[in-house]
This record gives structure tokens, C-alpha cells and sequence, in this order.
């Protein structure tokens, strides 16, 4: 999956979002990365590019805008 913009969330909070992301069938990946700089109790929901309607609903759920995900790590 290409990996586009992420949202570093703690593991309490993600359980709900991962199910609201995953009744809304938007795509999304889980992600605990030193490379992310990712606290221990974190972890980054990440997004590939979506349409402008899902983004949305995505911006929505977490409060604002996401981070852009490095492409160095991508290699």
C-alpha cells in the first residue's frame, strides 16, 4: 500500500478509531516505527492518498490534518 499521511495516536484511543476506520472500509495501515519517531505507547494509523470525500471523514475522526509520511522510507 502506498503510504501517504499518518496519525500518531496512543494504543487506548486507536481500538476505536481502527473500528470506525474499518466500518467505513478506508484503507489504512497500523505502523510502530523508531524510523516515525513513535513513542512506545503510540502508534501511527497510516492513509494512502484518498479522495477528497474520504479524506474528509478521515480529518474529521482525528481532529485535523495528518502528517505526511516520509518517502526516505519507502526504500
Amino acid at each position: 500500500m502506498e503510504r501517504s499521511f499518518y496519525y500518531v495516536v496512543i494504543w487506548s484511543e486507536a481500538n476505536a478509531l481502527v473500528r470506525e476506520l474499518s466500518d467505513r472500509f478506508i484503507p489504512f495501515v497500523l505502523v510502530q516505527s523508531k524510523k516515525l519517531n513513535i513513542p512506545p505507547n503510540q502508534i501511527a494509523i497510516v492513509f494512502p492518498s484518498l479522495p477528497v470525500r474520504v479524506y474528509i471523514v478521515v480529518r474529521e475522526l482525528f481532529g485535523g490534518d495528518g502528517q505526511a509520511y516520509p518517502e526516505r522510507l519507502f526504500c
